[in-house]
């Protein structure tokens, strides 16, 4: 079926079947630090229906079990268990759930503001093999939290973890891309080592401009600039517990100045540590 016979009109439809377990960052405001919109998982059957025709969001959309259609290249194409639907911003893309058995789906939504640094690589809607059960998990846990204890910092740690997940399947596999999640890996396993570029560059068996020039390439920043936002990462789910400091927390991410440290927190998270977790997980006022 071409492009052209398929009802491109924008079509938002859950469906009166359809079960959902949505988490969104209204409710878990450690979504917002990752750039996550909306996340959950969908029991969905056939009156499940979504087309959207210049989608600001980005998705990726994972089927555990049972069968829906996606849009890939103005094709209809199966989408069963152990595929991904992929959805970069800006590409039209839509789906339905078929058959009698409901379509298992898990998704995770991000907003406008991320789509350059994690879909870049991705400019068309696709779908791949994948293992889904993972992810799945991760939202699963997310969201039993979400509707039991609500602790910020569990939460924050679920949303971590899906977050990883979601960036491991856009990856694509080339070696350069490789190298560079391989450094990311060793520097959140041990934060608070004194890197430098030097040593990163090192650590990926590469000058250290070839390294600048990837970064910038595929995240849009300077290797630096990236192992901090991982440090303001790993602090914002240190801080979620009463239990440490701020110079605790400076120092286990990697910083001898606590002040520098605040400087460098209020840079990217928008307020001083020391109001953080105020800030963040205080209950909404009506």
């Amino acid at each position: 079926m071409s492009e052209s016979n398929i009802n491109l009109r924008e079509t938002h439809i859950i469906g009166t079947r359809t079960r959902e377990r949505i988490v969104s960052n209204h409710v878990c405001k450690a979504l917002s630090l990752y750039g996550i919109y909306l996340t959950g998982l969908s029991s969905a059957y056939p009156d499940f229906r979504f087309v959207r025709v210049q989608p600001a969001i980005s998705q990726i959309l994972l089927c555990l079990s049972g069968e829906g259609n996606v849009l890939i290249d103005g094709q209809w194409k199966l989408c069963t268990g152990g595929m991904a639907y992929i959805t970069p911003p800006g590409a039209v893309h839509a789906y339905y759930a078929i058959g009698e058995a409901p379509w298992e789906i898990c998704w995770v939504t991000y907003g406008p503001e991320e789509q350059e640094r994690f879909f870049a690589a991705t400019r068309y809607p696709l779908l791949v093999q994948i293992d889904p059960y993972p992810l799945s998990q991760s939202i699963e846990g997310l969201y039993r939290e979400s509707i039991g204890q609500a602790e910020p910092g569990v939460m924050q740690l679920w949303v971590q973890l899906l977050h990883s997940y979601t960036q491991r399947i856009l990856v694509r596999q080339s070696a350069n891309e490789l190298r560079l999640q391989h450094i990311w890996d060793a520097v959140n396993a041990d934060i608070a080592y004194p890197w430098s570029n030097m040593v990163l560059a090192e650590r990926a068996g590469m000058s250290t401009e070839h390294l600048r020039r990837l970064c910038q390439h595929h995240l849009g920043c300077s290797p630096m600039k990236q192992v901090t936002m991982l440090r303001m990462r790993h602090a914002a789910v240190l801080l979620a517990h009463d239990a440490y400091s701020v110079e605790a927390v400076a120092g286990r991410v990697g910083y001898d100045n606590p002040y520098a440290f605040s400087t460098a927190f209020k840079r990217h998270m928008g307020v001083p540590p020391s109001s953080y977790r105020h800030h963040k997980y205080a209950p909404e006022q009506d």
